[in-house]
């Protein structure tokens, strides 16, 4: 019911975690301290991560020795509550992380760790990954995420969250994992948290987060374990087949506009460690990039009635794929003596510096000379 009310109105997120409406144009905001509902729900997680219902967080809360029957579901609800909390809070555009972990940097650490405990409890499953961890995944990369905005995360809450997210040979397990009702076909149930929130969306939330803050080692380590193929596969809502080749479902991705996002941004900043010879310069990829944009999808990204639809999903799913395609333009113009990106398109906010291909210039110059070389071909593929 929770989850409800803040999908309908975004103002109700303010209100679970005890901030002001509109929110102040501060650059911290303190929120989601003792007394608020927001709290009550780390409580709640934070109880079901210990058998001996120990507080974890920090937080004031009565903890009587009342039986948990069903943690798993509890833990599933509060996290898809938290997660959506932070989605709505993200589209104010001036909430940071604080607005739900507090000003404290011991609550802050001890709800980021709640929440990658329960994401990280079903690291030994072979065949399948609990509705809960996903949900765990989705909120603590929900919250990382609010960061985002200010152009730089706090350092503090980006060294917590690097330690926290689970590694990226970890992070592709997950995302190759059958769903737990998958022994049949594939059904939109099944690969759903909830309507408004896909079950891959937490993991390829936290593999974003991952590439994004862990420098040249974590796209390194990302290009290696295979991850740019599998997120363009996922995107690419790959068919199942019997034993006899016989097609009998497509593998449904399990990702929302939101996810979508996340794995195109994962994508784009793979490109650097040497991938965009398999994304950019084939057609099938492409084609997938294309087919995101057309009218049959951008009308049903409009009407999406959960976060990450509407106008400004379609304006996120847009730059995103842009940030995608335009990745040899960055790395060309990047090489000293090159015209200057901010004399590029749209005065530079897609071509900007701090993109993937301005950075792969800094590190790896004769990669970007084979992209140049390779440029009239690119531009071709994206004529046709």
């Amino acid at each position: 019911l929770l989850m409800r009310w803040c999908l309908s109105c975004a103002t109700i997120c303010n209100v679970l975690c005890g901030l002001p409406s509109p929110l102040p144009a501060a650059n911290a905001i303190d929120g989601g301290g003792d007394g608020t509902i927001l709290a009550d729900l780390f409580c709640i997680i934070s109880l079901c991560s210990s058998s001996s219902h120990k507080n974890m967080t920090g937080d004031t809360y009565d903890s009587k020795s009342n039986k948990i029957s069903n943690p798993g579901a509890l833990v599933r609800s509060s996290c898809l509550t938290v997660a959506t909390v932070a989605q709505g809070l993200k589209l104010t555009g001036r909430a940071t992380s604080s607005c739900m972990l507090t000003a404290s940097q011991k609550k802050q650490r001890a709800r980021l760790s709640v929440l990658a405990h329960q994401a990280a409890s079903d690291d030994r499953s072979t065949a399948s990954i609990e509705p809960h961890c996903s949900a765990a995944m989705l909120a603590l990369s929900s919250i990382i995420s609010l960061d985002d905005d200010m152009g730089h995360m706090n350092s503090h809450i980006a060294e917590m969250a690097l330690a926290l997210i689970p590694p990226t040979a970890t992070l592709r397990g997950h995302l190759r994992l059958a769903f737990p009702d998958e022994s049949s076909v594939p059904c939109k149930n099944s690969v759903m948290l909830t309507y408004w929130h896909g079950v891959r969306d937490g993991c390829v939330g936290l593999l974003e987060k991952r590439l994004k803050y862990g420098g040249p080692l974590a796209i390194e380590q990302a290009c290696s374990n295979g991850i740019p193929a599998h997120l363009t596969c996922l995107l690419a809502n790959p068919q199942k087949e019997d034993s006899q080749g016989k097609v009998i479902a497509k593998d449904l991705p399990g990702l929302s506009p939101i996810g979508v996002v996340w794995t195109l941004s994962s994508i784009a900043h793979c490109l650097a460690g040497g991938s965009f010879h398999d994304i950019l310069y084939r057609r099938e990829p492409l084609k997938l990039l294309s087919d995101l944009m057309s009218e049959t999808h951008l009308n049903a990204l409009k009407c999406w009635t959960g976060y990450g639809g509407g106008s400004d999903g379609i304006k996120d799913l847009v730059n995103s794929i842009i940030d995608v395609l335009a990745f040899p333009f960055v790395a060309v113009q990047s090489v000293p003596g090159s015209p200057l990106t901010s004399a590029s398109v749209s005065s530079g906010y897609l071509l900007n510096s701090g993109s993937p291909g301005a950075r792969m210039c800094a590190e790896n110059a004769d990669m970007v000379k084979i992209i140049e070389a390779n440029m009239p071909q690119y531009v071709q593929m994206l004529l046709e």
